[in-house]
């Protein structure tokens, strides 16, 4: 197997890195007890699943830090303190409802960044254990999630150097949204389930604490990354879609996706993610009661991706615009939400139309998007779902534009105003 001199040295640069020095960890949101979270990652046993909790490091009591209350809907900043960010890797943002997580707590992504977290670079930023010279990425809250007590995770697989899972967790508070004039919210919006049942926000993907070893020189494409996708690296970095993540000791292949929010990936075999639960195990596996011993599976060498070759350093950083801000706040003087006329694709609709559109139902892809259906009704594309069909308030239309969602008062002909004096004696 051969690896360009410029791979060589990326690797090289990062075995030199003192162990202290050789990691990351986020700076906000502000992380459980900041002051003992050190930046390495995970045990490879993962003993210390989840949010490195175990050892010298303790959650402590849940104190959510006055930064650490997002509204749902608002902009909020991912940060890192250090500078070994080994030449990048893939990321994902989670939450779980537990107040403090534990092995079986169920994580449920809001935002994958593939490649280029925490940084696009070829091997470290100039070392300084304490430096911030790493992207900054922004994240919402989705319209969907109910205000309350959560604990966020920020998770990374790193793309060169040893193969790692690093974990931080932070405890913050969601509150409802901000209300803004003229972008009413279907009451739909609100979540009826509770978050660990929730099918339309993917599990965490975990890897590099037990079964599933990633292959090292690529930005891991998830195999489900939800519907709030963005790429921050290069896509000569990405992983090969028709090659496995990983391959499990049953020989269950653990595919990418196919690069697209919220759809599962290609590929002849399928693609279950690991348990994002990893037990400890200071001891191999026992087998079974049988004298034989089972063959650890030897995949084919045209299963296992080989390491890229990367070009010079180039520094690029992808960051698709945010889409429109959804809020959780009713809208005062809605009548109750109706059920969608029948009919509709499940499409997008296009860009929502002028107010002549047709009601959608099902699956979509541009988050934020609103739908105007002949200017009495409108709804909305929420986590990946076009909400149910919100009759507007009497008197007033709806249109879409580039701005958003439009409401305005019905315009009455003067004509009209003018006979309905005469019929009263005005004249």
């Amino acid at each position: 197997m051969h690896f360009s001199q410029t791979f060589v040295a990326a690797v090289a640069a990062l075995l030199s890195a003192g162990v202290v020095d050789a990691h990351m960890k986020i700076k906000t949101p502000t992380p459980f007890n900041p002051q003992a979270l050190d930046n390495g990652p995970l045990d490879a046993n993962g003993g210390d699943f989840p949010c490195k909790f175990g050892g010298n490091y303790k959650a402590g009591e849940r104190v959510v830090p006055p930064e650490n209350v997002f509204a749902v809907g608002e902009t909020q900043k991912l940060s890192f303190i250090g500078s070994a960010v080994h030449g990048g890797g893939s990321c994902q943002l989670s939450l779980t409802q537990d107040p403090i997580p534990t092995k079986n707590s169920v994580w449920k992504v809001i935002h994958s960044i593939e490649g280029g977290c925490p940084s696009a670079v070829d091997g470290n930023l100039p070392e300084n254990p304490n430096g911030d010279g790493a992207s900054v990425f922004n994240f919402k809250i989705p319209a969907s999630i109910a205000p309350g007590e959560y604990t966020f995770a920020w998770s990374w697989l790193n793309r060169i150097g040893n193969r790692e899972f690093y974990m931080n967790c932070a405890p913050i508070t969601v509150t409802g949204g901000v209300k803004r004039r003229y972008t009413p919210t279907p009451r739909s919006e609100a979540p009826k389930v509770a978050l660990t049942k929730r099918d339309d926000l993917p599990e965490m993907f975990v890897a590099n604490t037990g079964a599933c070893k990633t292959t090292e020189g690529y930005d891991i494409v998830f195999p489900n990354p939800g519907s709030s996708l963005e790429r921050a690296g290069l896509p000569s970095r990405l992983h090969p879609l028709d090659k496995p993540i990983c391959i499990l000791a049953d020989g269950t292949k653990i595919m990418p996706g196919n690069g697209k929010p919220g759809n599962p990936g290609p590929g002849p075999s399928p693609s279950p993610s690991p348990s994002p639960y990893p037990t400890p195990s200071p001891s191999p596996t026992p087998s079974p009661s049988s004298s034989e011993q089972l063959p650890e599976p030897t995949p084919d060498a045209s299963d296992v991706p080989t390491p890229p070759t990367p070009s010079p350093p180039v520094f690029v950083t992808q960051s698709p615009e945010p889409s429109a801000t959804p809020t959780t706040s009713s809208t005062p003087g809605l009548p109750t939400p109706t059920a969608p006329p029948a009919g509709g694709d499940g499409g997008d609709g296009g860009n929502g139309g002028d107010g002549n559109g047709s009601a959608q139902s099902g699956p979509c892809t541009m988050e934020g998007q609103w739908n105007c259906i002949a200017g009495t009704q409108y709804q909305r594309c929420a986590s990946g779902q076009w909400s149910v069909a919100m009759p507007v308030a009497a008197g007033t239309t709806c249109s879409v534009s580039d701005a958003g969602l439009e409401v305005a008062a019905i315009e009455v002909k003067r004509s009209h105003i003018a006979r309905s004096h005469r019929r009263r004696g005005h004249f």
